[in-house]
């Protein structure tokens, strides 16, 4: 059995964590925020378990959906920087409705009340230790996505919660954002760091602090959860540690009627999914000239 605290915030129950004030109007405002200690180490040793037979590729997850995020397809496996594997709840089903879960579909009722959300995606990343190279650049999130109008709908609200399995430090890579970036929820323009999104999945956007860019870390401990929207401008350095792994747990949630265009559309967020990765044909200028 897990044992928990008493108290009237954070972890109050099995599949409740209860959020302050504060850190909702930190999540609106800035467009990021870290909860502490939603999972306890039992907790996170039963997900370590399972997130490290992927890694090890005792799991089987085809294609483009197990792959390096910072490289073009078609490095091989030894040559990986940022290990990446899409759905995994997908390609293994015994891995649905973990604690992981039903946490975030907890704490996200508490972000949008108003709003049906529903789990889009889910995703494993490990930043493999002394790589420098194992490096996200700044993007937004909606970049990678269809917009409204491919969609055919009027929201676009997005939890994006990852769990860190590892301590995620400046050091090892861990987020970070500039912080009401989104607010004006516009995309910037973003380019493909392969040439184009057949060839590697990356995007990149320009962060000038020179222009007002406040970049802020988001450390977060083992067990602790970072929370971010889809127009937060964010991304990581790479993994300095000789000995540290980074690896994290991303479970995005979206309203139901987001998550079902999605689908109409052929968007699942699978790297195999045979659609216009650059363009999206929504008319959205995403890219730079």
């Amino acid at each position: 059995l897990v044992s928990l605290p008493l108290t009237m915030h954070g972890r109050t129950s099995l599949d409740s964590y209860v959020l302050t004030p504060e850190q909702i109007e930190a999540f609106h405002k800035d467009g990021c925020v870290t909860l502490p200690n939603v999972l306890t180490e039992e907790e996170v040793s039963g997900i370590e378990k399972v997130f490290d037979r992927f890694l090890n590729r005792e799991i089987h997850v085809p294609g483009k959906d197990f792959c390096d995020m910072s490289k073009p397809f078609g490095i091989p496996f030894e040559d990986w920087s940022i290990v990446n594997c899409m759905l995994p709840t997908t390609y293994h089903p015994q891995f649905k409705n973990n604690i992981f879960e039903r946490l975030t579909a907890n704490i996200v009722k508490q972000i949008h009340p108003n709003l049906e959300m529903a789990k889009d995606y889910d995703q494993l990343l490990n930043k493999r230790p002394g790589k420098k190279d194992a490096v996200f650049p700044w993007h937004q999130d909606m970049g990678y996505w269809p917009g409204p109008k491919a969609l055919g709908v009027d929201e676009t609200s997005t939890c994006t919660f990852s769990l860190a399995i590892d301590d995620s430090t400046e050091k090892n890579g861990c987020l970070c954002y500039v912080p009401g970036s989104g607010l004006a929820r516009k995309l910037r323009q973003h380019a493909p760091l392969s040439g184009s999104r057949d060839e590697g999945h990356a995007l990149t956007i320009d962060v000038d602090e020179s222009k007002g860019d406040v970049i802020t870390l988001a450390q977060c401990m083992r067990g602790s959860v970072t929370v971010h929207d889809e127009f937060v401008v964010h991304g990581s350095g790479g993994n300095m540690s000789l000995d540290r792994q980074r690896r994290t747990y991303v479970l995005a949630y979206r309203p139901k009627k987001v998550v079902d265009a999605e689908r109409k559309l052929g968007f699942t967020h699978s790297h195999n999914d045979e659609v216009n990765w650059d363009t999206f044909d929504d008319g959205e200028n995403r890219s730079k000239k």
